[in-house]
């Protein structure tokens, strides 16, 4: 017994919170005292979040007095107050779920319709108030609170309608008279249950009652029946406060409505606002007449009345809406009146009330933009103190909600304004979040701003949002917000000039990313939209030096980014026949000459910036390094046109070539005089602000042709003044790299402990490429110097797309151990060899797509990869197009070196293994690359069509007899080459012989054959990696990644393919059906085409089938 003693007395321990607030009811207590919906608003101090955990504390609290206490289940008037308490939750605050509020009070008024229990024993005053309470519910759910939302005429009359019955409901009920209920019943009901509050509850709902019936009337564009229902509740109660207060504020409404030009509706407006405050004073003092009537005197400009009655109303009630947003309106012509603000702010905020959002928001505003700085934590605090207020919230609840707004707006009374003004508040506090640096903060409230407004923000918000995104990185986002305040009407000209230059800069910013990603025309379309919209903005002669220098320079910062791009964007017509291939020294192609005269309108948007900046006081501090910013990136921009013309003019062709920038210097006055004039910018910069780390690292690269000497102290100064700067540590390492390769290296050391820049791991790559020349006898060292070297360029293209790194890489992957070339490893080398020189091939290709054909070293290699290309046979049917378009690519680099002086050095051997100089079978001492490019010309284009060519060295006999054929496949039974050489062999005998089924029935077994032995290739890939002998002792590490097993090349599988589906639709033709192509057929072309869009037979029959 001791021991049962115990347990229980723990487990009731262990229950005594829980059950200890089921027994007394406190939960439900807390319910009915937050709620308070029977005598005025409901849930007016919580949120939503708050607001549903109280009524879910309650109704756990009735289920664990159940189990605890062994109490019936909870009685039915409980379960419809708590069923009414959640509807008034989910439809009157922010967030909430219309729809489960309008079933709540449906199952409520249910309820209340039995007659059985506890229900048929409540007080018919008690059961009629909480039925009025629910039809008003469901009246305020017909109709939103944005009146800008359109309303059906069912939804404004069944509003109507409800409200009608709430009033029928009410005027049966006698305030004056309590019915004879049991006290017990009358606690579980509601627990303040005297006189007072009956009839307190009872105005509050007749009040709100006749509100609806007159809202409704005017959605449905009936104020005059609005007007004569008010009219004639002041006739029927002619003492009535509530009926003489709701019949003022529609005649202020009506008159704010008319922008109050109807002078005798003002009069009377006035009149009875009059009354309705005499009524108030003769009972109980109430605020809302006076706030009204300063509303009415700040309509008919009357400041000084309007602040009188405005203060009036905020002695009776400190936090009164109206008259608080009013004196915040009215207060700040003077710091006096400005202090008066802050007082009245500050006792509002201390009420206990759910109405003073307006002040803390007032609060918030003030610190903000305070004299002694600002405070953002403490302004945090009071916008979201505003913001969980519900004037603030949901104004529309509010009967005086339309009056929230200034009286001299047009909208004063719509609720658009009221929306705006929740989200102007969550604009300003997604602002002080970002000044916090807090910026995912500030992007959600943003999109609540955004939210709440229903997508229609302020101009002001949407640039201060697009500016988050900027900083976050997200300019596409930006671009569009900025694209929406621009066509805004609306914007003010300060906000205009804002969203185009924060539009500037996203477009800049997306233009430098889409050159990464090779996107030139897209890049160049962005810098043209963000020129435009620089260009569109007005002078204003009010703006200051200052601002037009950002914009100006911003200008020209989109201007200057053009020499990034190819000089073939800049191709606005096509150049004529004769200049199209030649370019004789100092004479430009047209699309060179359309880019230096694209970036010298941001030589002359720089010069602008600098006047701008020469207009202040110049010697300021911050005006000097203005003056020096704008004289550094105009040296830059002259650095850069002389760079796009020596590049045009075949800067770094190597081979012999006068194209190093100090012989291109000499050569060229254009290019001399534009590095002479970037000097004297440099210089400027620097006698402007001795201490710009970026005019010394411009100069320092100007001066890299003309003095090297001079241009490492720029560089080394530069470095002294902000030891950080990447450019310089990486044009500091360059300039070494051709005296003192231990210097450059320690320096590139240096730069890996600053930042991962691609021009770093240029650096090891050259000097890699260097060492290896030094191996001249050991092929190994050398080849493995190399392979390093093409590791470094990978590792600069994982950062970006430098030109020098593809190039670099292209000219150095093509590398493999030479121990690898035996029986053993012989399918990892030939797998090998294909991807080194894919990648070879791809990354020539993007190089020159990056920098046009002006370096003529790398045409010539680009042209080789094609020929080798075409003479490989993975081409397909566009073998003789590529082979065409490398020799019109080693023609122009021909002409383009013919016009080169004849250099007295020996031209040193090509770097790159060609297979082309093995399959030519020319000799090691022939002229190099003339000869060689002369027979591979000669070889690629003497290709026929009927011709494919594959890749083993023992399929490479073009011979087209039919028993060769089949004896290869009898050799070579598992190739799917051989088996499709022999299928076209059948379908060329098949032309010959006509309806030969056997011969078609082989023809079409081949096909199929070759398709299924492709597709097994490709669907069972396997990684391949060389095995070396244990024994081999290595003096160079190569680089040996596995390699995907041999994979067929896409035309060829492509080519089985459309085979097999000419061969079938002529099998079909044979038994008597229509020249047609199939369902299937087609989608199997259409997969011929993806694999190989110069399959012309695939194209061909898919143009049968549409047409």
């Amino acid at each position: 017994a001791p021991s049962k003693v115990s347990s229980d007395m723990k487990s009731s321990t262990c229950l005594l919170p829980a059950t200890a607030n089921a027994m007394f009811g406190t939960p439900y207590l807390l319910f009915l005292s937050a709620w308070s919906g029977m005598y005025h608003s409901p849930w007016p101090f919580c949120t939503l979040g708050q607001a549903r955990t109280i009524v879910r504390n309650a109704r756990d609290a009735q289920s664990v007095a159940g189990k605890a206490w062994g109490r019936d289940a909870s009685s039915m008037v409980e379960r419809v107050m708590l069923d009414v308490g959640e509807a008034d939750l989910e439809g009157g605050l922010m967030g909430g779920f219309k729809d489960i509020s309008e079933k709540l009070y449906s199952r409520a008024m249910d309820t209340l319709e039995e007659k059985e229990g506890d229900i048929g024993m409540m007080g018919d005053h008690i059961k009629g108030m909480v039925k009025v309470h629910c039809l008003l519910g469901m009246a305020n759910l017909s109709l939103p609170n944005d009146s800008s939302l359109e309303n059906t005429v069912a939804d404004v009359a069944s509003a109507e309608k409800l409200a009608r019955d709430a009033l029928h409901i009410l005027s049966s009920l006698d305030p004056g008279t309590q019915h004879n209920v049991q006290p017990v019943l009358i606690l579980c009901i509601y627990p303040w249950s005297t006189p007072s509050l009956h009839r307190l509850s009872r105005s509050y709902h007749v009040c709100a009652s006749r509100q609806l019936v007159a809202e409704a009337c005017l959605r449905s564009s009936r104020p005059e029946d609005a007007r004569v229902f008010l009219t004639d509740a002041v006739k029927d109660l002619p003492g009535n406060y509530e009926a003489a207060f709701a019949l003022a504020a529609f005649h202020l409404r009506i008159m704010l409505g008319n922008n109050g030009n109807d002078g005798n509706g003002a009069k009377k407006t006035r009149t009875l606002l009059l009354k309705a405050a005499k009524m108030g004073i003769d009972t109980v003092a109430k605020p809302d007449p006076f706030a009204l009537l300063g509303v009415w005197y700040e309509s008919q400009k009357d400041a000084s009345r309007a602040k009188g009655c405005y203060q009036k109303a905020l002695a009776i009630d400190p936090s009164h809406p109206v008259a608080g947003r009013g004196l915040g309106r009215l207060l700040t012509t003077s710091l006096e009146e400005e202090r008066q603000l802050q007082t009245f702010c500050e006792n509002a905020a201390k009420q206990n009330s759910p109405l003073n959002g307006w002040a803390w928001r007032v609060m918030g505003q003030r610190n903000s933009r305070g004299e002694e700085g600002c405070d953002d934590a403490a302004v945090v605090v009071c916008f979201q103190q505003a913001l969980r207020c519900r004037d603030i919230q949901v104004p529309g609840n509010d009967i005086l909600g339309p009056f929230y707004s200034d009286p001299a707006s047009v909208s004063a009374v719509s609720n658009k304004e009221q929306c705006s003004e929740v989200s102007e508040t969550w604009a300003e506090l997604a602002a002080c979040y970002r000044r916090m640096g807090k910026y995912s903060a500030a992007m959600r409230a943003y999109e609540a701003s955004y939210c709440v407004s229903d997508g229609n923000l302020s101009p002001g918000a949407l640039c201060a949002w697009a500016q988050v995104d900027l900083d976050l990185g997200l300019y596409e986002e930006a671009t569009e917000k900025c694209d929406k305040v621009l066509l805004c009407l609306e914007s003010s000209p300060e906000i205009h000039r804002m969203a185009a230059y924060i539009e500037g800069e996203a477009l800049l910013f997306l233009a430098r990313r889409y050159i990464q990603e090779g996107k030139f025309g897209s890049c160049l379309s962005h810098l043209e939209k963000g020129i435009a919209r620089l260009l569109a903005l007005p002078l204003n002669e009010k703006l200051s030096a200052d601002s037009y220098y950002c914009e100006v320079k911003l200008l020209g910062d989109l201007y200057s980014s053009g020499n990034s791009l190819p000089s073939y964007v800049f191709a606005t017509a096509s150049p004529s026949q004769d200049k199209e291939h030649e370019r004789k020294m100092g004479h430009l192609a047209v699309e060179v000459e359309n880019q230096i005269s694209f970036m010298m309108k941001g030589e002359r948007a720089y010069t602008l910036a600098l006047e701008f900046g020469k207009n202040e006081d110049e010697n300021e501090d911050d005006n000097k390094c203005l003056i020096a910013a704008a004289l550094t990136d105009l040296g830059s921009n002259l650095l850069s046109q002389a760079r796009v013309v020596s590049t045009a003019l075949g800067e770094g062709s190597g081979g012999g070539t006068n194209t190093a920038l100090s012989d291109l210097t000499s050569q060229s006055c254009l290019i001399k005089d534009l590095i002479t004039r970037s000097i004297n910018a440099y210089l400027s910069a620097v006698d402007t602000s001795p201490l710009e780390a970026p005019a010394w690292c411009g100069l320092g690269c100007a001066l890299i042709a003309a003095d090297p000497l001079l241009s490492q102290h720029a560089f080394s100064r530069a470095l002294q003044i902000d030891p950080s700067l990447a450019d310089s540590w990486s044009h500091i390492s360059l300039l070494y790299a051709d005296f003192d390769t231990k210097k450059c290296s320690e320096i590139l050391d240096y730069l890996t402990q600053v930042e991962d820049t691609p021009l770093m791991w240029i650096g090891r790559g050259f000097l890699l490429e260097k060492t290896s020349r030094e191996w001249k006898d050991k092929d190994l060292a050398r080849e493995g110097c190399l392979t390093k070297a093409a590791d470094a360029y990978r590792a600069a293209l994982q950062i970006m797309q430098h030109p020098a790194a593809l190039l670099g890489l292209s000219l150095t992957c093509r590398r493999a151990d030479p121990g690898l070339q035996n029986s053993n490893n012989l399918v990892y080398s030939s797998l090998a060899d294909h991807a080194s020189k894919l990648e070879s091939r791809m990354s020539m290709l993007i190089h020159q797509n990056l920098t046009g054909d002006g370096n003529i070293g790398a045409s010539y290699v680009s042209g080789l990869t094609q020929l080798e290309e075409v003479l490989n046979g993975h081409v397909g049917f566009g073998g003789l197009d590529l082979a065409k378009e490398a020799n019109a690519a080693l023609s122009r680099a021909r002409t383009y070196s013919n016009n080169e002086k004849e250099s007295e050095r020996d031209m040193a051997p090509c770097e790159i293994d060609l297979s082309i100089r093995l399959s030519l079978r020319l000799d090691r001492t022939a002229e190099f690359p003339y000869e060689l490019m002369k027979n591979a010309k000669e070889k690629a284009l003497s290709i026929s069509p009927s011709q494919c060519p594959v890749e083993t060295t023992d399929l490479r006999n073009p011979c087209n007899e039919l028993d060769e054929a089949r004896n290869s496949v009898l050799l070579n039974p598992e190739s799917g080459e051989v088996w499709l050489i022999f299928a076209k062999m059948l379908a060329q005998e098949l032309s010959v012989e006509a309806k030969d089924n056997t011969m078609l029935s082989s023809a079409i077994a081949a096909a199929k054959k070759a398709y299924g032995l492709f597709r097994e290739r490709v669907v069972n890939a396997t990684l391949l990696t060389p095995r070396r002998q244990a024994s081999q002792v290595k003096s160079i590490e190569y680089s040996d990644k596995s390699v995907v097993s041999s994979l067929p090349p896409a035309c060829l599988f492509s080519e089985s393919m459309s085979l097999i589906s000419m061969l079938e639709e002529i099998e079909a033709l044979n038994n008597g059906g229509k020249p047609s192509v199939s369902e299937r057929s087609f989608i199997s072309l259409q997969e011929c085409l993806l694999l190989d869009p110069s399959n012309p037979f695939a194209a061909a029959s898919i143009a049968l089938k549409t047409h």
